[in-house]
This record gives structure tokens, C-alpha cells and sequence, in this order.
């Protein structure tokens, strides 16, 4: 998705986030938490429930849907239920040329759940092709970091001269990444 679009419905999803939080919280829903908190109860403990609130986006010439925010009443066992929020933190990638934005776990070209596309701080090797269109980081997609905020753990700090991340450690491949 391009960036004036993720602009625009970032902005409708931290509506919906919150909306979504204000009718989950709701007294209205206290016959619904019950039930569910009974029903999860009665479940193996390898089961849990949960009641999805999603906004996405969808493309038809894709045929695949983008998550922009995904707020849960879930519950397991005999816990009480307790709200979470699914979101992942969106990345900037250049694919073809153009930059897009996605959630970091989302094939920016298809839009495919694709998550470890750069690696892990323990070394182990990314998933450098997408499992569901094949494009590939690297090639057709390189992670766009126009910022020093590490796009693994959010926290430390990359930059050209110092790939190592300063906070989590792992270091950023530089043939996977345009910097802007």
C-alpha cells in the first residue's frame, strides 16, 4: 500500500482501535463475557475463544486482505476475558521501485503473511523469499530505513555505519535495505 493510503487509514484504524476498546470494555457485553468465559472453561486447555474486531483493507486484484487493526475479547480456560490488541508495526519497503508500507509481517508486494524477512538477533536466516509470491528481499523488495530506529526490536539503533542494532544486537544484512 502506498504511503498517502496508509497515511489516510492509519489514521480510520486508530479510530476503529479505539472504538473497538470502548465497546469490549462496554457493560453491554457482560451476558457475551460470561458466556464465553463458561464456554472456554468446558474447552480442552489447548483451546481458547476469542470475539475479533478487524478493519482491513481489501484488494481485489490481489484478492488478499491487509490487517490494519485487530482488537480481541478472548478467553482460556477459567480466566476472566481480557481484551489484546493483534497489531504489528508497519514497515516501509521499496518493492519495484515504489515504497509501500505494511504491517512488518505482511509481504509488502502480496500482501501474504510473511514474517523473519530480515532474521533474527540469533542468527538464524530470513525467509528471503516470500512463501506465497516469491518475490524476494533483496531483489525485487529492500526494507526501507530512512530512520536509525531498528526494524527488529523497535527500540535501538542501525544505522549504514553501525548495522548492529545497539539494542537487540542483530545485524541488519545490509543487501536487504535501501536507506533513505
Amino acid at each position: 500500500m502506498n504511503d498517502t493510503h496508509w497515511r489516510r487509514l492509519e489514521l480510520l484504524a486508530d479510530l476503529a482501535r479505539e472504538k473497538a476498546n470502548d465497546f469490549l470494555k462496554s457493560d453491554e457485553l457482560t451476558k457475551l463475557k460470561k458466556a464465553l468465559q463458561d464456554a472456554a472453561t468446558e474447552l480442552p486447555e489447548t483451546l481458547s475463544l476469542s470475539l475479533d474486531i478487524t478493519l482491513s483493507a481489501f484488494d481485489q486484484e490481489r484478492d488478499a486482505s491487509l490487517p490494519l487493526t485487530q482488537v480481541v475479547l478472548a478467553s482460556a480456560g477459567s480466566e476472566e476475558p481480557y481484551i489484546a490488541e493483534l497489531d504489528c508495526s508497519s514497515q516501509r519497503y521499496v518493492v519495484d521501485g515504489e515504497v509501500l508500507q505494511v504491517p512488518h509481517d505482511i509481504c509488502p508486494h502480496c500482501w501474504f503473511v510473511w514474517g523473519f524477512k530480515i532474521g533474527d538477533p540469533d542468527g538464524s536466516l530470513p525467509d528471503r523469499a516470500c512463501p506465497s509470491c516469491g518475490y524476494q528481499m533483496g531483489k525485487e523488495i529492500k526494507l526501507l530505513l530512512d530512520n536509525d530506529l531498528c526494524p527488529h526490536c523497535e527500540r535501538g539503533q542501525v544505522s549504514l555505519n553501525q548495522p548492529k542494532c545497539s539494542g537487540c544486537g542483530m545485524e541488519i544484512d545490509a543487501g536487504l535495505v535501501a536507506w533513505g
